[in-house]
């Protein structure tokens, strides 16, 4: 059944007349008696008496009346579900790393709730293999991820910007006097670093494994907030993505050491599954992110 037809069917009992219901619908009068017709076809039943040119409804058009009205009701109410959806009432599930949540997303919400007020978020900070695992199986709308640049099987990337992972120190310790520093001036000083499993500590081990360097690190934590608290306070060198030292750079409580050959770049990347439904959501923070 046209629902065009059930429109037209409605206007011409309000109006009293094909010839109104055309001219307010923009069609010819032709049209509006053949949508009528192939509606009346449709069901069966006569839904007008044409008695000379006056056309009244008969006792089943009268009945089918209601029934229009809550057909095009209901129409109304199911067309408006996306857009009342894709404004308010769809979460997104945003899985990211620690860093990237530090050093990005927290400064990203404020906006995204300015531009989508009553939208809602839940986060989940993980590993990038258990996000991987978890957009696959449908446990998250989109992951926030840092890595290299390789192809994800089932995952769609979204957006990818290259990001420095550098060495960092206290502004005060001596080391950040020193002009020309390389890998072994590097691991003879304390460490501070990520556990195994993060990709910038993966990375860097098998940087200093193509130079015959050994890395032993004086200190292996999980937190990177711990990491910058310590690193701080002078208790020696990590190394970390430079979105997440930036401000304390800038404010000079930690310094980048200019390391040789410390050319170690990953990338900042979105991904959604390839089977997911592209949600105004979702595609508010792909925008968002990619003008950071």
């Amino acid at each position: 059944m046209e629902l065009r037809n059930v429109f037209t069917f409605i206007r011409a009992v309000d109006l009293g007349s094909f010839t109104k219901a055309a001219q307010e619908l923009g069609y010819s009068q032709s049209t509006v008696t053949f949508q009528i017709k192939q509606l009346e076809s449709e069901l069966g039943i006569p839904l007008f008496d044409r008695i000379g040119r006056k056309v009244t409804l008969t006792p089943l058009g009268e009945e089918f009346m209601t029934f229009a009205i809550d057909l095009i009701k209901t129409t109304s109410k199911i067309k408006a579900i996306g857009t009342q959806l894709g404004m308010n009432k769809v979460k997104l599930r945003v899985g990211t790393i620690e860093s990237l949540f530090m050093g990005k997303l927290a400064e990203l919400i404020p906006s995204y709730f300015n531009l989508m007020p009553s939208a809602q978020i839940e986060t989940k900070t993980a590993d990038s293999v258990k996000l991987y695992q978890m957009l696959r199986s449908n446990e998250l709308d989109i992951i926030f991820v840092l890595d290299r640049k390789i192809h994800q099987k089932e995952c769609i990337r979204a957006f990818a910007s290259p990001v420095n992972i550098v060495f960092v120190a206290s502004s005060k310790h001596p080391i950040t006097k020193e002009k020309n520093i390389n890998f072994s001036d590097i691991v003879k000083q304390p460490l501070v670093l990520t556990e195994r499993d993060s990709i910038y500590r993966r990375v860097l081990e098998e940087k200093l494994a193509l130079l015959d360097i050994e890395l032993t690190p004086f200190l292996e934590v999980d937190n990177t907030s711990i990491i910058m608290k310590l690193i701080k306070e002078g208790l020696g060198i990590s190394f970390l993505p430079e979105y997440i030292v930036k401000e304390d750079v800038k404010n000079n409580k930690l310094t980048i050491l200019p390391v040789q050959e410390n050319d170690i770049t990953l990338f900042c990347q979105i991904f959604y599954n390839k089977n997911k439904w592209v949600s105004p959501q979702m595609k508010l923070f792909i925008n968002l992110m990619s003008k950071e």
